[in-house]
């Protein structure tokens, strides 16, 4: 059950994002079990670089490199740096009893840092003019740190409110077998939604058999993990409907499904409007 804290964390995070900040969390790992599949959702960065890269060939699979070198990273300090591909963002770790428990992410900038511009040359050469027309849709304009601060604080404030949470709830009993299996799932899900997968992919991946991990999601969310996959799908999709000038069968394939009118289907049976209307109504 969400505690009123991981709300707040919520409301906040989609407060910040809809004001324009293009906000994600990274480096929780397991440390807020039981909460880790709510937060997962809110580790995928948004803007349309980052789509369009885990969609293009050239550079499938980079993003959740990058990922785990910022896991690997041990910040201790907020820093301003740039990805592979030149995307400029703030990093700032949240500590906590002298060790960093997460890292907020404001990403979305460009061509304030010189190796920003080198890095983001090399990626263009493998890929198409839509890669440089995301990237110039990233901003110039980047907020001093002093005035992230004073939006940040809020939520810093919450995670370790929430991590306190977990502490006392991790001290009375252990994050089960199936419970750990199912959230590694739900993390390759959300790095690779974007892509061909299914529960057979899954199982495969995870070196586990196919009934066994039906089992798994079964037990730990009493769904399917073909409908796990398609709910994480279909929050990405509501956001770039809401969020970018990207077409329905644009959005669709960003999104993972390789039929728009399969991608029309399921988004109408969750949200009683097909995705052209609900685009039209927000």
């Amino acid at each position: 059950m969400k505690t009123s804290v991981l709300k707040d964390i919520i409301s906040y995070i989609e407060f910040l994002r809809n004001h324009g900040y293009y906000i994600s969390l990274s480096c929780f790992e397991n440390r807020f079990e039981p909460f880790t599949t709510e937060l997962l959702p809110y580790e995928i960065h948004l803007h349309s670089v980052c789509s369009y890269l885990k969609q293009n060939k050239a550079t499938l699979g980079r993003c959740v490199l990058n990922k785990h070198k910022l896991n690997n990273a041990q910040i201790s300090k907020p820093i301003y740096s740039c990805c592979y591909a030149g995307v400029e963002e703030y990093v700032i770790p949240i500590i906590y009893e002298e060790k960093a428990i997460m890292c907020i992410n404001i990403s979305g900038y460009r061509s304030t840092l010189q190796k920003s511009k080198y890095r983001m040359e090399q990626i263009a050469e493998l890929c198409d003019h839509h890669f440089i027309e995301a990237y110039n849709e990233l901003s110039e304009s980047v907020p001093c740190l002093e005035h992230v601060m004073t939006f940040i604080k809020p939520l810093e404030y919450m995670v370790i409110e929430l991590y306190k949470d977990c502490l006392g709830k991790n001290s009375k009993e252990n994050t089960s077998q199936t419970k750990s299996i199912y959230l590694k799932a739900m993390e390759y899900i959300h790095e690779n939604y974007m892509h061909k997968i299914s529960c057979d992919t899954l199982a495969r991946e995870m070196n586990y058999s196919l009934s066994y991990l039906r089992y798994i999601f079964k037990k730990e969310c009493n769904s399917s993990v073909n409908k796990q996959i398609n709910e994480v799908r279909l929050e990405r999709a509501k956001y770039l409907l809401l969020n970018t000038t990207l077409n329905i069968t644009e959005i669709a394939l960003c999104c993972g499904f390789c039929d728009s009118n399969y991608f029309s289907t399921v988004f109408k049976s969750k949200y009683g409007v097909p995705p052209k209307l609900y685009k039209r109504q927000t």
